[in-house]
């Protein structure tokens, strides 16, 4: 009788082992088929145990799957992809460093597809990257220098366009591109300054032509002026000095012809004939005679007497 109280308690202990063995086991593979996704994130299924992916497409929650599956995990929400001075090359084979961002967000109902090529999201993005390198070096090659600062947002409306046809073959959908900043190289920019200083300097020139041709044509005419003023003032001098020199000529010759009436007068009283030569003698006695100042005269020797 003891043993069969014996057997019958080793068969309940067993029993219960058992059982609290087949419920743990069943929480261990709950807890193994138990994943949950965050607010912001859309997986798919993949059985690492029978290496398949499942086709549908979880989003935010707790979800059972086959146990130890586990998610592919891909962002619900747009994704920021950013590129700091990406150097290429422009039509003009000048050096331009870029700086664009964009966000993109993969097509969820090709999500196994985009698995299946690149594997996971890291994966996915990385291609994602090269590729939108590769639409940026395009666009930049379709564009001179000159270009990038008359027409940024012509450049900008051809690298969306281009984006967004390169990466719906990539099942992406691309929206916000922004392009940051161009940066040309700096001997182009100081080309450049020193282009606009030539235009503005050329521009202030012009504006200034009319006042500087206004200030010419006022000197001129000032000069002018002022040459008239001297002129009229010169004629006016030169007439009075003309006129006094008239007047003492007229002067000089009356009194010359009243000399000579007297020298002639005198001459005729005398009975002697009238010569020039004896006229200029008369008027040198006359001049010797009037002046107040002594006055020398040089005469040639007498002639010497000449004897046989």
């Amino acid at each position: 009788m003891a043993n069969s109280n014996t057997v019958a308690g080793g068969v309940a202990i067993i029993c219960i082992t058992l059982t609290v063995g087949v419920v743990i086991m069943s929480i261990c593979l709950v807890a193994f088929s138990l994943k949950k996704l965050a607010s912001d994130e859309v997986g798919i299924q993949y059985d690492t145990i029978q290496k398949e992916l499942d086709d549908e497409v979880f989003s935010e929650g707790l979800h059972m799957g086959p146990p130890g599956y586990e998610f592919i995990i891909f962002p619900n929400v747009y994704t920021t992809l950013e590129y700091d001075r990406l150097r290429c090359l422009n039509r003009d084979g000048v050096p331009v460093w870029i700086d664009v961002s964009f966000q993109f967000k993969a097509v969820l109902n090709k999500m196994k597809t985009i698995i299946m090529d690149f594997k996971d999201f890291d994966g996915y993005k990385g291609v994602l990257r090269h590729s939108g390198a590769s639409v940026i070096h395009e666009a930049c090659s379709r564009f001179n220098t000159s270009q990038f600062q008359a027409e940024r947002g012509n450049f900008q409306t051809l690298l969306s366009t281009i984006l967004k046809e390169r990466f719906t073959g990539l099942h992406t959908d691309v929206t916000d591109l922004q392009v940051n900043n161009i940066e040309r190289p700096s001997e182009y920019e100081a080309a450049i300054r020193s282009k606009e200083r030539a235009r503005e300097d050329i521009q202030v020139a012009r504006n200034e032509y009319p006042r500087l041709i206004t200030e010419a044509k006022t000197t001129r005419r000032e000069a002018e002026s002022e040459a008239t003023i001297i002129l009229n003032k010169a004629e006016s001098q030169a007439r009075i000095l003309q006129n006094k020199a008239k007047t003492e000529a007229t002067a000089i010759l009356t009194q010359y012809e009243r000399e000579a009436e007297a020298y002639e007068s005198i001459i005729s009283a005398s009975g002697l004939q009238f010569t020039p030569e004896g006229f200029i003698s008369y008027l040198s006695t006359r001049v010797i005679g009037s002046s107040k100042n002594p006055v020398h005269i040089g005469l040639q020797s007498p002639a010497k007497t000449k004897y046989n």
